[in-house]
């Protein structure tokens, strides 16, 4: 087993004078010596504060250049990074932080979010990156000796490594706890199944964000692990992601649907730009069949692959060189898959053609071991030795599997889960609203544009778009359209037709 350490520190035994990473903002770049070397400064630094091996550290930062050394430094020192995404608001954030009982934050100089992490860690174990704010330190401040780090030692495979964050039903995501052991899997299904071969030619630019799974081990960690060069692309601007792809000669690239669509329709696009683009894998979303087909033809030189999975059990199935049928898969390199009945126990499998519930070894090297103090809702997901997924899925002759749809409703919207309940909720306790169901209808830029369908008196778009901004809800969940209804369309057991909603909606649109 190799750790999140292992694998950057071996890669630098191999190449120390290569170039791993250079830094979009500023004329910045660390060979992979000089990066092991400035993660384990800032290792020493962070042990100053108290921090302790097992210790949990929270981390809310966008795609930047300190992000990526943060959760190298907290590898190194043995502190379990908690990666936040940045763009949920302060109060979600200390939840998260009091619910992880994170001893260390870590997040952009902004006064609001600084304030709300100082609340859930306690003041003085607050450090902020880009600025200052009054009674917080400078991360870059915090840097130390390497030589006062005790020596490395190989953890448990069991011991926790990561905890990532996956919506939740209630509102507040759910800790997806990462063990060591899942590391080596999270990593090396991108060679096995993606093709991206070992050696220094590999050049990465990080569209996908740091604290999703795929942005770390997938994007970043795997290009470090192939002794390629990892480009921070600090905010995604479509403009400047195609000039980096040319410029700088990437040829691996890992997104979301909703990035390819935005560097296809980016000033200044073309086909010859993206000649040097070898590996492309997408994730986070089926890919609409008309975007498909242009990505295809806009990166003529490159071996595509679609991965399904969750934060829970990373890449439980791939499509290799996607076309036609954009929604069947193949069990992943390192899972163990079946298909069972719906409703029934996870031994009740299902005939070929018969559609059912996509479940996932537990067993399997990249599952999660549970949710940080949700054991309900670890018990719900990790049932008699399987992960239940959630997606419906029938398999094929051929033995690959055809994706149908989902169990549940949530919402996948520019690379991003989404329940409906939790914007529903919000909406609920705007005056005038009487009832209303939130639903994802297709959208080629975003896979799915989240819509609600509303019954109110006396208010309008404005008036629930200015309320969704004001309420706790993260803005790339807010509602992106609206219709208004006389009453919701319900069976006889009063649940909401959400399939018929989202014909009315899709009707909507069109019209």
């Amino acid at each position: 087993m190799q750790t999140v350490w292992d694998h950057v520190r071996l890669a630098a035994a191999r190449t120390p004078d290569r170039t791993a990473m250079v830094d979009d903002r500023g004329p910045r770049t660390a060979s992979f010596s000089e990066l092991v070397e400035e993660a384990e400064a800032m290792a020493a630094g962070l042990a100053a504060t108290g921090l302790s091996p097992g210790d949990r550290a929270a981390v809310m930062l966008p795609n930047i250049w300190e992000h990526a050394i943060v959760i190298l430094a907290l590898h190194r020192l043995g502190v379990v990074p908690c990666l936040i995404n940045p763009r949920l608001k302060p109060d979600e954030a200390r939840a998260l932080m009091q619910a992880g009982e994170a001893r260390l934050a870590i997040c952009m100089a902004d006064e609001a979010v600084a304030a709300a992490a100082g609340g859930a860690v306690g003041d003085g174990r607050v450090l902020c990156v880009g600025g200052m704010v009054p009674g917080v330190a400078d991360l870059a401040s915090r840097r130390g000796n390497p030589a006062d780090l005790a020596p490395w030692l190989p953890p448990d495979p069991e011991a926790l490594s990561l905890v990532l964050y996956t919506s939740g039903t209630t509102g507040l995501p759910k800790g997806v706890m990462l063990p060591h052991r899942v590391t080596d899997a999270r990593i090396l299904y991108v060679p096995t199944q993606c093709g991206l071969r070992h050696g220094h030619h590999n050049r990465a630019i990080g569209l996908m964000p740091l604290f999703h799974a795929v942005g770390l081990y997938s994007a970043f960690l795997c290009t470090l692990t192939m002794n390629g060069t990892y480009y921070v692309h600090s905010a995604f601007d479509p403009a400047a992601a195609v000039d980096c792809i040319e410029r700088d000669r990437v040829t691996f690239l890992y997104g979301a649907p909703a990035h390819f669509h935005a560097l296809l329709a980016a000033p200044g696009f073309s086909e010859e730009k993206m000649r040097s683009v070898e590996t492309l894998v997408y994730a986070g979303a089926v890919m609409p069949g008309p975007l498909l087909d242009r990505v295809r033809a806009a990166f003529p030189r490159a071996h595509m692959t679609n991965i399904y999975g969750t934060t829970e059990v990373m890449n439980a199935l791939y499509m290799p060189d996607p076309a036609g049928r954009p929604t069947k898969y193949r069990p992943g390199f390192y899972s163990d898959v079946r298909v069972g009945r719906i409703g029934s126990g996870t031994g009740d499998l299902c005939d070929v053609g018969e559609e059912g519930e996509v479940l996932v070894d537990a067993a399997a090297d990249a599952t999660f071991s549970g949710y940080l103090g949700q054991p309900d809702a670890t018990a719900e997901k990790l049932v008699d030795g399987w992960y239940r997924t959630g997606d419906i899925a029938v398999w094929l002759g051929d033995g690959d599997l055809e994706l149908r749809g989902r169990v549940d409703d949530m919402i996948v919207s520019g690379g991003e889960n989404i329940h409906p309940e939790e914007i529903e909720t919000v909406l609920r306790q705007c005056g005038g609203v009487r009832d209303v169901a939130v639903i994802g209808i297709p959208d080629e830029r975003l896979t799915e544009r989240v819509v609600a369908c509303v019954v109110a008196d006396g208010t309008n778009r404005e008036v629930l778009d200015a309320w969704c901004l004001a309420s706790p809800l993260a803005d790339y969940k807010r509602p992106r359209g609206y219709v208004f209804l006389d009453e919701l369309p319900r069976n006889a057991a009063n649940k909401v037709l959400r399939r018929e909603l989202r014909a009315m909606a899709e009707a909507a649109a069109t019209g």
